[in-house]
């Protein structure tokens, strides 16, 4: 855990180079406990690279990465343990079309969380009621709009307890009249903490 001074993450001269592409350069940025930041810029500015470059989904040509104060970019690191503690929800839902969506919120927390069937059952459901998809549990995701499956690949980002969450434009493959249902579970997690159960989007409440 970090406190509100020390950076959640430290990025220090991250540089990403594809071929003779360089996507980063030199890019260093902090990220505090609670904030909530957005990365801004054109198509091929390397927003996505950036992020994927956070969980080491990416591996930087140069540069340091810290989590927590552990610096993932060194080899030596377990990242799939650092990765537990990073939900990520992609440009594409990504979601096991043979599973219904309650296995596929719980499969996680029971295999790496060492949850019980009941407490990742309960943590599930719990969350899907909150994105108004209450009523979606035993629907498999061919059942479901472009914006309902986004919001399911967000609950089961929730459901591994993350630490920070990573959106890589998770609206871009929707279709118009989807995006504002998926915004608006995003501005709903990113409002200011009430409750230990409320907080999710940057850090979550301890």
């Amino acid at each position: 855990m970090t406190d509100n001074k020390t950076p959640l993450i430290r990025v220090e001269n991250l540089t990403k180079q594809f071929s003779t592409t360089t996507a980063l350069d030199n890019v260093s940025n902090n990220i505090y406990n609670g904030e909530v930041v957005v990365v801004i810029g054109p198509s091929g500015s390397g927003k996505s690279t950036f992020l994927r470059c956070l969980n080491l989904l990416e591996v930087p040509t140069d540069g340091r990465i810290y989590f927590e104060g552990t610096d993932i970019t060194d080899p030596h690191n377990n990242i799939n343990k650092h990765r537990q503690k990073m939900g990520m929800v992609f440009q594409h839902f990504n979601l096991f079309p043979h599973m219904t969506i309650l296995r596929i919120l719980t499969i996680g927390p029971m295999k790496l969380l060492k949850k019980s069937r009941e407490e990742a059952t309960k943590k599930a459901l719990e969350l899907l009621d909150r994105v108004g998809l209450a009523d979606r549990a035993e629907s498999y995701p061919n059942q479901l709009s472009g914006g309902q499956k986004q919001r399911v690949a967000i609950v089961r980002a929730l459901c591994m307890e993350p630490d920070v969450m990573l959106f890589d434009e998770p609206t871009s493959a929707l279709d118009p009249e989807m995006v504002g249902e998926v915004l608006d579970v995003m501005k709903m997690l990113a409002l200011p903490v009430r409750s230990a159960q409320e907080s999710y989007l940057w850090r979550r409440a301890r």
